[in-house]
């Protein structure tokens, strides 16, 4: 029996459609480190220390908000590109561990720096001169009381070291600008303001208002009254 020449077409469009057809695209799941850029890529680093873009397909104003530099992650994802970095689309996330930009390989930073990658790092330089706005909050005295809550434990003084630890944060001149992604150390509360996030390996204090460089003297001066108070 002959079929129609119609059916004839109709069959064989079918075929060429199903070997045209593109294979279902395999996803991986590989665990690493989060390295953000300045520019907003994020990149996976995995465990031999190379860096992958990771290209997020799904929908979101920023997949990564409160993720950090060093967040230990695990990224479900398709083909790797060969190119330097690699890259790849992302389908899932999921952070299994917090972290830090020191978590991340430094060799693997320089050499993305050297191709012209900006991860921020120049940001946290010490200021050059005291960030204190023009009119700095004085006429309290040695009775105030300041607290300071790192390792989850709280501890609380009054004094001189007080009052230099209190005169620094209320009266640094905050920029909300200026906020980078990475964890402060520790927090300081004053009987005049509270919620001061301080990091004095990256030499700044943060609040609500936003972020404020440390001087090389202020970051010191900080770290010899924590030393002293909370142990």
């Amino acid at each position: 029996m002959k079929m129609k020449p119609c059916i004839l077409w109709v069959c064989l469009l079918a075929v060429l459609a199903a070997c045209a057809a593109p294979a279902e695209q395999e996803l991986t799941e590989t665990e690493g480190r989060l390295l953000l850029a300045e520019n907003g890529t994020a990149l996976l680093v995995t465990e031999d220390g190379m860096p992958m873009t990771l290209s997020v397909q799904a929908e979101g104003n920023d997949p990564w908000a409160g993720y950090h530099s060093g967040d230990r992650v695990r990224v479900t994802h398709d083909g790797v590109s060969e190119t330097y970095p690699l890259q790849t689309g992302v389908y899932d996330w999921e952070r299994l561990e917090e972290g830090a930009m020191e978590d991340v390989p430094e060799e693997t930073i320089t050499a993305l720096e050297e191709l012209g990658w900006d991860f921020g790092r120049e940001a946290h330089a010490p200021a050059a001169e005291p960030q204190t706005v023009a009119d700095p909050v004085t006429g309290y005295c040695g009775n105030t009381v300041t607290e300071v809550t790192l390792d989850g434990k709280t501890w609380s003084f009054w004094g001189s070291d007080s009052v230099t630890l209190t005169d620094i944060v209320i009266n640094l001149a905050y920029d909300s600008g200026s906020v980078c992604r990475c964890l402060p150390e520790f927090t300081v509360d004053t009987e005049f303001g509270g919620g001061y996030g301080v990091n004095l390996t990256e030499s700044y204090v943060r609040c609500e208002a936003g972020q404020a460089a440390l001087t090389a003297e202020q970051t010191e001066a900080i770290r010899d009254i924590v030393e002293r108070n909370c142990q």
